[in-house]
C-alpha cells in the first residue's frame, strides 16, 4: 500500500469542506481551510481575520512558528537567527525552504499545503471553534490507522505467500467489499478511522488463522471472507 498520497476522509469535514492531508508528509491543505473558514464566518457572523495565507506571515505569529519548529526539529538555530532569516525573505519563503509550506497545481487548480501544526496554529488564530475541531484531527490518529492497516496488508500477503493459487487482486477486492462495502481504486485512502481499524483487525486475524493452520488453502481463505461479507450483510439489512 503506497503512504506517499493525498487523504480524503469523511473524517475531516469541516464546515461542509474536506481538508486533505499528504500521508507522506502529514501537511495539510491551507486553501481547504480557507473554502471553510469562509462558510463558517458566513454562518456565524465571524469577523474577517483576513486571507489564511496571510496570518502566518504576521509578525506576531514568527516567534510561535519558531518554536512549533523548534519543538519538532525541523529547525535547531535561535530565534534571533530565524528572525533575521525571516526578515530577509518573508516567512512563506523560510517556511518554503524548510520544507513546511508548498503548493502544488496552477492557475483554478492551485492548492497550498503547509506542515499541520502551523496549519492549527492557523486555524487558531482565525477562530477558537476551528481551533477546537483541528485538535481533535490531530490526535485521532486516521493515518496512523491507515499506516498500519498497511503493515497488517503485508503480514497478511506474507501469510497466504504459502499458498500456490493466491489471487492476491481478488483478496483486496473481498477485504474491501466486507470493510467498505464496496470496491475502487483507492478506496482505502478515503476509509475513516472506525473502517480503518475494522481493516486493520481483519488482516491481522487472518494471517493468525493461515499462520496457525486454521485456514489452510487460498480458496478456503476465499470462502471464509464470503461467509464473513454475507454474515456482515447480513446484519446490515437485519
Amino acid at each position: 500500500m503506497k503512504t506517499g498520497v493525498t487523504l480524503i476522509s469523511q473524517s475531516r469535514v469541516l464546515f461542509g469542506e474536506t481538508i486533505r492531508q499528504e500521508t507522506k508528509t502529514g501537511s495539510l491543505n491551507l486553501s481547504d481551510l480557507e473554502k471553510a473558514y469562509q462558510k463558517a464566518r458566513a454562518l456565524y457572523g465571524w469577523g474577517e481575520k483576513g486571507k489564511v495565507q496571510d496570518i502566518i506571515s504576521q509578525k506576531e505569529n514568527s516567534e510561535r512558528v519558531y518554536y512549533v519548529l523548534k519543538e519538532t526539529g525541523i529547525i535547531n538555530s535561535d530565534f534571533s537567527e530565524f528572525m533575521e532569516m525571516v526578515e530577509k525573505q518573508g516567512m512563506i519563503k523560510t517556511l518554503k525552504e524548510l520544507n513546511c509550506y508548498h503548493a502544488s497545481g496552477r492557475s483554478t487548480n492551485k492548492t497550498v499545503w503547509c506542515n499541520p501544526y502551523i496549519w492549527v496554529l492557523i486555524a487558531m488564530e482565525l477562530n477558537p471553534m476551528l481551533y477546537g475541531k483541528t485538535v481533535v484531527w490531530l490526535t485521532d490518529q486516521l493515518v496512523f490507522n491507515r499506516i498500519e492497516a498497511g503493515q497488517m496488508y503485508k503480514g497478511l500477503s506474507k501469510a497466504v505467500y504459502k499458498f500456490p493459487d493466491v489471487d492476491f487482486s481478488a483478496l483486496a477486492k473481498a477485504l474491501n467489499h466486507i470493510v467498505f462495502g464496496r470496491h475502487e481504486t483507492g478506496i482505502r485512502n478515503t476509509g475513516t478511522e472506525s473502517e480503518l481499524r475494522e481493516l486493520e483487525r481483519l488482516e491481522a486475524n487472518l494471517a493468525f488463522s493461515i499462520d496457525s493452520g486454521f485456514i489452510n488453502s487460498f480458496p478456503a481463505l476465499m470462502d471464509h471472507l464470503r461467509s464473513l461479507w454475507h454474515k456482515k450483510s447480513a446484519a446490515l439489512t437485519a
